[in-house]
Formats: C-alpha cells, structure tokens, sequence
C-alpha cells in the first residue's frame, strides 16, 4: 500500500476502540444467555493468542535479539494448556469426573501463578539467550507438576466451597498474583529501551489489564456471576494488547524490528568508527614524534660523535670545543631517552594492571626530585612545598610519571627563576586535588583546551615538547580514578593539577581499558 494512502493513527486507533467495544458488548450479550459459551469463547480466544505467540517465539529464536520475547513465548504455551483444561473443567462442561466448580478455580489459580512467575522473570532474558529446549522442558515440567497436585495427589489447596464461595487461599493468591505482576511491570520499565516503544507500550498496558482481571476475580460469590464475567473481558482486551505487541509487530511489521536493531548496530558502529579514527589519529602522531623527534636529538649525538672522532687527539680541537660538543651528545642523549621513557609509560598504560595503595605523598614528590636533579641544577627553581599532604590512594611509579611532567613544564615555562608551588587538599567528591603553580607567561584559553591532547606541543620562551607528557598525565590520573587539568590566565602564571581518590574503591584493580 502506498504510504500516503495508509489511514492515520487516529483512524486506526478509533477503529480498534470501536470493534473492541463491539466485541466486548457482544460477549456481554453472549454471557446473559449462555454463560459457558460466553466463558469458552473468552478461554478459546486466550488459547489461542498464547500459542500464536510460542509459534512466533520459537520460530523466529535466531533472529531475535530480545531474548525476554523467547522466554515469554515459550512460557505462554504452559499458560495455555492449563487454560484448555480450566475452560473443559468449567463447572457445567461435565468432561471430568469432578464437577464442582472448585476444580476449574484450582486451574486457573495455578495458571496465574505460572503466568506471573513467568513474567516477573522475562527481564532476566534480555540480553541473554536461554537455551529453549531447556526452557521448554521446565515449564512442561512445572505444568505436569501442577496437573498432577490437582487431579492425581490431590494436594493443590481448595479455591472455591459450595455455597461459601471463594476460599482465604484463593483471594490470597489473586492479591499476590496480582503483586508480582506489578513488580514485573517494573522490571519492563526499566528495561524499556529495550523494546520497540510500540510493543513496550502495549505489552505493559496488557499486563495492567491483566492485574485488573485478577482483582475482579477476588471478589464474586458466583462462578457465573458480574465480578466473573467482567474479570474475562478484561482478561480479553488483555489477551488481545498481547496479540498486538508480539504477534501482529512479530507477523505483519517485522522490519520494525529488525531496522531497530539495525539502526543499534549502525550507531554502535558509528562510534567505534569515531574511536578507530581517534585512534589512526594518534599512531599518524606517534610515527611522526618517532620519525621526527627522535631523528633531531640523534643528528645532534651523531654530528659532535662523528666531529670528535675525527679531530681526536689533534690540534685542530680545543678543550672547550670538545666540552661542548659532549655537552651536546649529553644533552640529546637526555631528550631521546625522556622520549623513550614517555612511550614505555604510554605502553604500560594500556597493558598494566595495578592495585590502589595508599601513598606516602612526601616520599613520592622527594623521588622525583631526585629524578629530575639535572633539571633542577639547570633552572635553579624556587621550590616551595607544604609541610604535609592530605591522604591518597594510587600506584606511585605512576603518580610519579605526573609529578615529572608537570614540574618539567613548570621548570621549562616558568619565570627567570621558576617559582613552583606544589600542594594538595581533599575535595567535597572525595578526592584529593594535588597541584604545581608557576609563574610563567600563562595559557590562553585554545591552549588550555588542545594542551592535555596527545602529541600537542607547547612551545613557550624557545623551549619545544615532544607532545606526549601532558597526555600522559591525564591517561594516568582517569586509569587512577581521578582527573587532569590546567587553570591559567595569560600572564599570570598556570596551576596544573590532578586527582585521586582518598580511599580505595570496591574494586581496587585498575585494568586497561579493551580500546587503548
């Protein structure tokens, strides 16, 4: 059919309510003056709709990836054969031997409790495939079980006494039928982005029904009475929400279905092709820091080498000519190894898996001192420390790693002498911000954003990075549970500071994250 041809929403709904009303004014009609025809008609239709809804389940099992639909389809098919045998044992079919209306109460009392527990546990299945032959056996199993306590041991407790009425169990056990169906409506509203909306819609507005029927069918006197018969129209419109979800999307729109898990997966793999591209982003990066910045500090170990190997021992080469160029081979000896060690902390990030300890914050920040020696006899920075550090946890070569690269920054880009302020102090969320001030030119707000990007250089006052310390901190301090940044004004100096959690977690393994 043409899609501009196809009759609005409203049309269609209006229909639906006007042949629901027919249907449900006809039955009425029917009970007044055939109350069997009117309960076997209502029992029949229900029948059928849960064994349309197995056919469906169980046929289309490999194409399903809603897995609570499989379990529902199967559990619908036990549901309905207890229902055939409530509908033949209805006091007045006079098929069994007992003819008392207490034997068809029992029925459909254990064919409530089968369809509640059923429901309550189809949420579980969302995502996890059961196997349904095992499945199938188990109701089968469940269903014979309760055959048997009620035809052959006679054990099933009694629902309904002539001329009392209902029984304190049967009344009981509609009230908490009625209870884990509306605990199962829960468990679906939680799990509705699961579902196609439409079929998330009606499924709940059934299982409403349902827990009306249920209700009503706590309160007549008669087998034959209003309270009984309203609860089977109910029961009905029920039955017929359930065609609609399953049966009618599952048969006549099947796409819907299978386009909503297309347009899933097309998301999901829109963002693993925005990280695939992040990714070829920074080895592009990577190959250039190793084609390029280690190719100037080798040229400079190479040329002085070379020189000194050539003029050795003769005149030509003064004294402090050959000091230089060793202070050079010395000093690109440094900068290639810096940029080796920054590329085995990245590796290590991505494969290491370490624990949270507490630190001895003091003990960490005087090894990296201890590190970083040359860098401090070169500067001659103005170091200023608290006489204590508020408690952390963390994996210290680690922490470490961020120390160096922020005090290397601070050295490299603060004032003439550097004046470099380091601290801690606990935070409201639980952690522990720690920090390096500076008095250096300042960052602008574009430097702030690019600086914590992988291989971006900050290149103040004549001196050049290779790009990987800065994102190296924050991949340490959001593996550790915390976070990194830099507030700055140009100008006016810059704070770069990092978290970490005060106290250890649950669970204090940090694993590499599956996309690094």
């Amino acid at each position: 059919m043409d899609r501009d041809r196809r009759p609005s929403v409203r049309v269609v709904l209006a229909a639906n309510v006007a042949i629901g009303a027919l249907a449900c004014w006809t039955l009425y009609w029917v009970s007044g003056k055939d109350y069997l025809l009117f309960h076997t008609l209502v029992e029949m239709f229900s029948v059928v709709i849960a064994c349309g809804i197995f056919m469906v389940a169980w046929n289309s099992q490999e194409h399903l990836d809603n897995y609570s639909l499989l379990f529902l389809g199967i559990g619908f098919l036990s549901v309905a054969a207890l229902d055939v045998v409530h509908a033949l044992a209805y006091k007045g079919m006079n098929v069994f031997a007992r003819r008392d209306a207490d034997l068809p109460t029992q029925l459909w009392i254990a064919g409530r409790y089968v369809k509640s527990m059923m429901l309550l546990a189809a949420p579980a299945f969302l995502h996890r495939r059961p196997n349904p032959w095992v499945v199938l056996t188990g109701f089968a199993a469940a269903t014979a079980l309760l055959l048997l306590s009620i035809f052959a041991w006679r054990i099933f407790p009694h629902c309904y006494v002539e001329p009392t009425g209902l029984t304190a169990f049967k009344k009981t056990s509609e009230y908490a039928v009625s209870v884990v169906m509306a605990a199962s409506l829960a468990l679906f509203w939680r799990q509705r982005r699961a579902y196609e909306p439409r079929v998330f819609h009606l499924l709940s507005a059934a299982i409403v029904f349902s827990i009306g029927s249920e209700l009503l069918f706590s309160l007549y006197a008669s087998v034959y009475g209003f309270a009984n018969m309203l609860g089977h129209l109910l029961r009905l419109l029920s039955y017929y929400l359930l065609y609609k979800a399953i049966i009618e999307v599952g048969i006549r729109h099947p796409y819907d279905l299978v386009y909503r898990s297309l347009k899933e997966s097309e998301d999901a793999l829109r963002q693993q092709t925005v990280l695939l591209r992040a990714r070829n982003e920074e080895l592009d990066a990577f190959s250039h820091t190793v084609a390029h910045d280690l190719k100037g500090p080798l040229n400079s170990v190479i040329g002085p080498a070379r020189m000194l190997e050539r003029n050795y021992g003769s005149d030509a080469l003064a004294e402090d000519d050959a000091r230089e160029l060793l202070r050079i081979i010395a000093e690109s000896g440094r900068k290639i190894n810096a940029i080796i060690e920054d590329l085995l902390v990245l590796s290590e990030l991505r494969k290491k898996q370490v624990f949270l300890e507490p630190l001895d914050m003091a003990a960490v920040v005087r090894e990296v001192c201890k590190r970083m020696q040359f860098e401090i006899a070169e500067h001659h920075p103005i170091l200023l420390m608290p006489p204590t550090w508020p408690a952390a946890v963390g994996y210290a070569p680690w922490v470490e790693e961020m120390w160096v690269n922020y005090l290397g920054n601070a050295f490299k880009y603060g004032g003439k002498p550097p004046r470099v302020e380091l601290g801690g102090a606990p935070q409201a969320d639980g952690r522990v911000r720690f920090w390096v001030r500076d008095n250096g030119p300042g960052l602008t707000p574009d430097e702030q954003i690019r600086l914590f990007n992988p291989f971006t250089r900050l290149e103040q006052g004549g001196a050049k990075g290779h790009g990987l310390g800065l994102s190296i901190v924050r991949r340490i301090a959001e593996k550790l549970g915390g976070e990194a940044g830099v507030e700055s004004q140009p100008g006016r100096g810059s704070v770069f500071y990092f978290t970490l959690p005060a106290t250890a977690p649950g669970e204090d393994s940090i694993s590499p994250p599956t996309d690094q």
